[in-house]
């Protein structure tokens, strides 16, 4: 009889133990972490699979995201395809050319249903910050907006796409400001300057291949652009075709352009590389002009 009574003794001990490690375990994996901790998760989990562009799991967009914000991004990456929607740049550091350096993301302040965390950062030896505005439901943080230092937020400038009665869209090509050292652009090639011009075109479902049109029918010398001049600059530049393959764009140029010195290969080189990779589907760049590489075609 002792015998049983201990048996049981020990069982109930076993079991409690295992209900009680059970619960420890469920308590850590479901630990809700703080505002802080999720904007920090975000920026990691960009750097592995980023929620953004990307069309495959709604549920990454939820997990960091209120509502309201993870619809407009869904909408935005599954209405653009492979070009560029709303978003230009990185929206984690407002930027399409990136060399970050200082990083730091500081305590939240605010309230227990509202929080803001504002993130630090050096890119290209600017100093920025950007903030977070998080809201609580059920307990749970997710980030309702994110507010950039030029004026601008992630919520503003997608419901602007999304309302947009003009049709139009925006996107940017890049001069040369020759003999600027870097001080109003990213520095090239014999002490040049890379400067991004932006422009308003009609809306369409292929801004690459429009950006690049737009480059080579700009002018050597455009208005209002004094201090800037286009490279891109021959007889019967035109463009056969676009593609974009595994973050990779291949530009297909038909004519040829004119080249006076080797100042201007790092030009001509740059100018059509930047234009094609402000967009976040492309990382790589392959130009054509003929049956000959760009690079072949201009030495």
């Amino acid at each position: 009889m002792k015998s049983i009574k201990l048996i049981l003794v020990i069982a109930v001990m076993l079991s409690g133990l295992s209900v009680s490690a059970g619960a420890a375990q469920r308590s850590k994996s479901s630990r809700k972490m703080s505002p802080k901790e999720l904007v920090a998760d975000l920026y990691q989990q960009h750097k592995k699979q980023s929620p953004f562009f990307q069309r495959r799991s709604r549920a990454l967009l939820d997990k960091y995201f209120a509502p309201e914000l993870a619809n407009l991004l869904w909408q935005d990456a599954r209405s653009s395809g492979d070009e560029v929607g709303a978003l230009d740049g990185d929206p984690l550091f407002n930027a399409q050319d990136m060399d970050i350096k200082n990083f730091s993301i500081h305590d939240g302040a605010g309230g227990p249903r509202m929080v803001v965390v504002p993130v630090s950062f050096e890119n290209l030896g600017q100093k920025h910050e950007i903030k977070f505005r998080l809201f609580s439901g059920g307990g749970t943080w997710r980030i309702a907006n994110i507010e950039y230092d030029d004026g601008a937020t992630l919520l503003e400038i997608l419901k602007r796409d999304r309302d947009s009665s003009q049709n139009t869209q925006s996107i940017k090509i890049y001069l040369v400001a020759v003999g600027d050292d870097g001080k109003t652009g990213k520095k090239i090639g014999c002490g040049d300057s890379l400067v991004a011009i932006t422009r308003n075109i009609k809306k369409t479902a292929a801004p690459l291949t429009a950006a690049i049109r737009e480059l080579l029918q700009t002018p050597p010398h455009p208005d209002g652009s004094p201090n800037l001049e286009n490279f891109w600059k021959g007889r019967n530049l035109k463009v056969r075709s676009v593609s974009i393959v595994n973050r990779t764009a291949t530009i297909r140029l038909s004519g040829s352009v004119s080249v006076a010195g080797v100042c201007d290969e790092p030009r001509i080189e740059s100018q059509i590389d930047a234009t094609a990779r402000q967009f976040p589907t492309v990382k790589r760049v392959k130009v054509f002009i003929g049956k000959q590489t760009l690079a072949a075609a201009i030495r």
